[in-house]
């Protein structure tokens, strides 16, 4: 079994026209990744309001900034899915967690990479985000956050480093666990994941790309939440034990019995960004 990297991943943002005018970063750089790069590809908002992208295609940035799965992105060139970039932007207006530096992103792609695009709305295959059960209770592993989200641009590196020893993320952050277990024929992975001071809305975005399709929140839920849930994105394998036990459940299972959520399988409207030109990135 080996321990996995800590990984961050923004938060839902309301799909917003590409020509906006977005509020900016105060730095950026962009580069083509090396071609002898052999960094996996990685986007990252942090707390402190810096953002990287690691060997990161120009789409996975599309989709990231706006909140969409592949589906929601009509239009794109072949370009956006073999190109990589590198770039490393930085701000110091006052942020909300890192889901705050989407509009940044989104703002980057007009400025740098010549964005432009309208959105719609089209009937899709999706899931709705509601309660588990008819009272409304909520499962175990989701409550009221104690985290303090009002200082979320001036958080030192003393205070997430104290973070990671409690276990739990900054607010708006998250930490992901897997854990892969060699087996006969590939891998075995199960993974455990904490959210700190994240809104469902911004749940549901994140648990978009394990189920590759549109989620639309519709428990009117309302405030900030820490979260945690353990499952088995893979079939078990015979004779390998899952390490949170014999009886891992599958995400769906999880959701339903940690947080007492359930995704519901739907035929919804929602909104897609629709590329109409988009231009290699300027130089710094």
């Amino acid at each position: 079994m080996r321990l996995h990297r800590l990984s961050v991943v923004c938060a839902f943002l309301a799909l917003a026209p590409a020509a906006a005018q977005e509020p900016a970063f105060d730095v950026a750089s962009i580069r083509p990744t090396p071609s002898q790069s052999t960094q996996t590809s990685e986007i990252r908002p942090m707390p402190n309001g810096r953002f990287t992208a690691t060997n990161t295609t120009p789409r996975s940035l599309i989709l990231r900034a706006y909140g969409l799965v592949e589906s929601q992105l009509i239009g794109a060139p072949s370009w956006l899915n073999t190109e990589h970039y590198d770039i490393d932007a930085r701000t110091t207006a006052p942020a909300d967690g890192p889901e705050s530096l989407m509009p940044m992103v989104r703002g980057l792609l007009v400025e740098r990479f010549r964005l432009k695009a309208h959105t719609d709305a089209r009937e899709l295959a999706a899931y709705a985000l509601t309660f588990a059960r008819r009272d409304r209770q909520l499962g175990s592993e989701i409550r009221p956050t104690q985290a303090d989200c009002s200082h979320a641009t001036t958080i030192s590196v003393e205070e997430l480093r104290a973070a990671a020893r409690d276990g739990w993320p900054p607010c708006g952050m998250a930490y992901t666990v897997s854990f892969v277990t060699s087996v006969p024929g590939g891998n075995n992975v199960k993974w455990r994941i904490r959210r700190s001071g994240v809104t469902v809305p911004a749940l549901a975005t994140f648990l978009q790309t394990a189920v590759d399709r549109p989620i639309v929140d519709q428990t009117s839920l309302e405030g900030r939440f820490d979260v945690e849930y353990s499952y088995m994105p893979q079939p078990a394998t015979a004779g390998v034990e899952s390490v949170f036990g014999p009886d891992a459940p599958p995400l769906f299972v999880a959701l339903e019995e940690q947080l007492g959520l359930k995704l519901e399988p739907r035929r919804m409207k929602v909104p897609v960004l629709v590329v109409d030109s988009i231009e290699r990135p300027s130089e710094n």
